[in-house]
């Protein structure tokens, strides 16, 4: 037992010095084969990110990276060609050689061509394109130009300034469009995308431009001239960046549908954004487009009635009790109105479940019905209170 404890003992100090020398071994050949890839190593290391059709990775594909892929390819650029009509000198028609050395006896008139660029989507494979209605206005010929940069002449097929509305046609088929959706679901807060081609005239290429935001409000009811009298009904706001060009292109959901064609916005006297866009919703835009395609035209809608606010003041001068609403005045002969049944001295109260207090209301619960819907109106005669069906019909061209 002693023999055997004194020769462990020997050996053991052997034992220790091997594995300290081959550790020491390890350490130095690891670093030398460290710093030799080091010294072979890129500046900048190749990433290790998936190629190919995975290179964007599951993190990365949020619902706004697939809504635009899905959307973008059917967004295209719409160019309108004006005449415009300018007084200049025929030698020299700058207007500073104009203003200092030409008196304005020997000035000319001088066409003047000039474009304007706005946005559309296409809503269908058969080469409909929709977008607004100011873009193309008193237009004396339409391109557009796809998503390839390919240009075509286009075709109006039907446009209204009331709702600033356009549908194109162009001569194409198989195209890729956009799924429409239904802005009647759409929330207050939740994420919305503008696509479309603000200056486009200062970009090299074709490919539209994406801003994100959210709904920042429904059924807004806007001037977007406070000079004008126009009124752009049960608008979408968004904060979505929407800039000069953008107009006529889509307003799509997170899921990828247009809910919304983006239409103006509110800026600064220098033109920044104020982060206040407008959109049409789309579920207006359905119904003019089947109008358009249908018949051509929007076809106005005519009741037949012609009315006044009731104030307390006029209230009391017509003897009548209630105090607000819209005062039936005037009722033309086989009217939509006439054919109800309603009669001079009714008071509107309500339409379709909405309070009436003056006309302005009347005009935006009216407004996007088309001729064959029927409203439910409800009018105070004398004592009583009677619910009305009214039947739209088109209005006659001397109404």
């Amino acid at each position: 037992m002693k023999l055997f404890e004194t020769r462990r003992e020997r050996i053991f100090p052997y034992i220790l010095g091997a594995l300290f020398g081959l550790s020491i071994a390890l350490l130095v050949v690891s670093i030398l084969m460290f710093r030799k890839a080091a010294e072979n190593a890129p500046f900048l290391p190749p990433s290790t990110a998936k190629s190919g059709s995975e290179r964007v990775d599951d993190e990365r594909k949020s619902a706004i990276v697939e809504a635009t892929r899905r959307v973008s390819p059917a967004v295209v650029s719409v160019t309108a060609l004006r005449t415009e009509i300018v007084r200049t000198h025929p030698m020299f028609s700058h207007q500073w050689f104009e203003k200092f050395f030409f008196n304005r006896r020997i000035q000319r008139l001088r066409r003047r061509e000039y474009s304007t660029l706005g946005s559309g989507v296409i809503v269908n494979p058969n080469g409909y394109i929709l977008t607004n209605e100011h873009v193309i206005s008193e237009a004396e010929g339409v391109f557009v130009t796809l998503n390839d940069g390919t240009e075509m002449a286009a075709t109006v097929v039907g446009l209204s300034a009331d709702y600033d509305l356009a549908l194109l046609s162009i001569d194409a088929r198989g195209l890729s469009y956009a799924p429409v959706g239904d802005s009647d679901g759409l929330e207050i807060g939740e994420w919305v995308i503008a696509i479309g081609s603000p200056f486009g005239h200062l970009l090299n290429d074709t490919q539209p431009t994406v801003t994100v935001g959210v709904v920042s409000a429904l059924n807004r009811d806007v001037k977007s001239n406070p000079e004008t009298e126009a009124v752009f009904k049960n608008m979408i706001q968004t904060d979505a960046a929407i800039n000069p060009g953008n107009s006529g292109g889509p307003l799509v959901s997170s899921s990828g549908e247009v809910i919304g064609i983006n239409t103006f916005i509110f800026s600064t006297s220098d033109g920044s954004n104020l982060g206040m866009g407008f959109a049409i919703p789309i579920n207006t835009a359905k119904m003019v487009i089947d109008e358009f395609v249908r018949f051509g035209r929007v076809r106005s809608v005519w009741t037949g009635l012609t009315v006044r606010e009731l104030t307390p003041e006029v209230a009391n001068a017509l003897g009548i009790s209630i105090k607000s609403g819209l005062f039936v005045d005037r009722i033309a002969e086989s009217s939509p109105a006439d054919i109800a049944g309603m009669e001079v001295g009714d008071v509107i109260t309500e339409i379709d479940r909405v309070k009436i207090q003056n006309a302005s209301q009347a005009d935006r619960v009216v407004f996007g019905h088309r001729v064959g819907d029927v409203l439910n109106i409800v009018v105070q005669r004398g004592d009583s209170s009677i619910t009305i069906k009214l039947e739209l019909a088109e209005r006659p061209k001397k109404a």
